[in-house]
């Protein structure tokens, strides 16, 4: 047993309870998470920056979102710095206080800010998204200092928003904090808890296409005998779909990530995940907007400005050919955008990571 794996045993319970607290604590808002990881941090010593930022004033590198959802102007960051005592490799640890809102979900059979324990795993509102990983930065440097190991170079704590493209980290990035190299510290969304190091993720693009049509001339109740005078936006829709599948279809021929065909056998996709055109109680009648809206994969090394000048050059040749839709040209947007990213495995960082 190495010294690290003494301490945790000696200090189980505590790292526990404090794990409890945070999921008791959340019920109030991410404000009181910040509140409980800045006590946390100054009680180990650190120099403290808390600070309120806008995540509209954030300008992001290979990333973009058109709609920023935020209840509120700024959110507030914390960054937290264990000074090193020479000349060493810097170390950035982040993760996200900002839960998922709660809504009443019948598939909880206990209170979710009462945390249980069942199975040897916490259970509770928001622990693996991200409370554990908020934890988890402060009791590794409690970890550190317990062991009495003297660090050579900064380690980094950043406590910061994620959710609803709030750009927590980036906004530690442009106040000037740097690194030689980062930990998201996240429990995996595959389920495998912290069994999971990731060194790849791969990027999207998210979009939409809105389509125009028009109803018949007619003042009768139903459409159908005289649907031919007016025009479906949704056959519109259709051919555009045929197209982006071609699309996605020459992608898959093409690109190849050897991790991401490994673990899920396919290195990207197109997702077509929204439509919307009329509703149950007027299926005899010809509606005069349709919206589909569709999610794209990327891997490493693929320009988001490239990959959408081809979904936009894809869309236009359908409207080329269709003589309403150059009359009434379909409006594609942009929804949100942001680049795949990796780190070699073979790198130091991974595989002190992995050991």
């Amino acid at each position: 047993m190495n010294i690290f794996q003494e301490i945790v045993s000696k200090y189980k319970e505590y790292y526990i309870q404090d794990l409890e607290d945070l999921i008791r604590t959340s019920k109030y808002g991410t404000n009181s998470i910040q509140d409980h990881f800045l006590e946390k941090v100054n009680q180990l010593k650190c120099i403290i920056d808390d600070f309120n930022y806008d995540p509209k004033s954030i300008d992001l590198v290979e990333e973009f979102a058109t709609e920023i959802v935020q209840g509120k102007n700024t959110e507030r960051a914390i960054v937290a710095r264990h000074k090193g005592e020479s000349i060493g490799k810097d170390l950035i640890l982040f993760s996200h206080p900002d839960t998922e809102k709660y809504v009443n979900d019948e598939g909880w059979n206990h209170d979710p800010f009462e945390p249980k324990i069942c199975s040897k795993k916490i259970h509770g509102w928001g622990i693996a998204d991200d409370l554990a990983g908020v934890a988890m930065m402060y009791q590794s440097l409690d970890l550190v200092k317990k062991s009495g190991i003297h660090l050579d170079g900064d380690l980094i704590l950043a406590s910061t928003p994620s959710k609803n493209h709030t750009r927590g980290i980036a906004s530690v990035l442009h106040k000037g904090y740097s690194a030689d190299s980062a930990l998201y510290l996240h429990p995996a969304e595959s389920g495998n808890g912290l069994e999971d190091i990731k060194a790849f993720t791969p990027g999207q693009i998210v979009f939409s296409i809105d389509f125009f049509g028009k109803k018949p001339d007619t003042n009768e109740p139903s459409h159908t005998a005289m649907s031919h005078l007016g025009h479906n936006p949704m056959l519109d829709a259709l051919e555009v779909i045929e197209a982006l599948k071609e699309y996605e279809n020459d992608r898959i021929s093409k690109i190849h990530h050897p991790l991401l065909e490994a673990s899920v056998g396919r290195s990207t996709n197109l997702l077509f995940s929204f439509f919307e055109y009329g509703k149950s109680g007027g299926m005899d009648k010809v509606h005069e907007n349709c919206k589909l809206g569709c999610a794209l994969s990327l891997v490493p090394g693929e320009k988001l400005e490239d990959i959408m000048n081809e979904i936009q050059e894809r869309v236009d040749s359908v409207i080329h050919k269709n003589d309403w839709m150059k009359k009434q040209r379909p409006e594609l947007k942009w929804v949100s955008g942001v680049s795949s990213t990796s780190t070699e495995p073979s790198s130091p960082i991974y595989q002190i990571t992995h050991k």
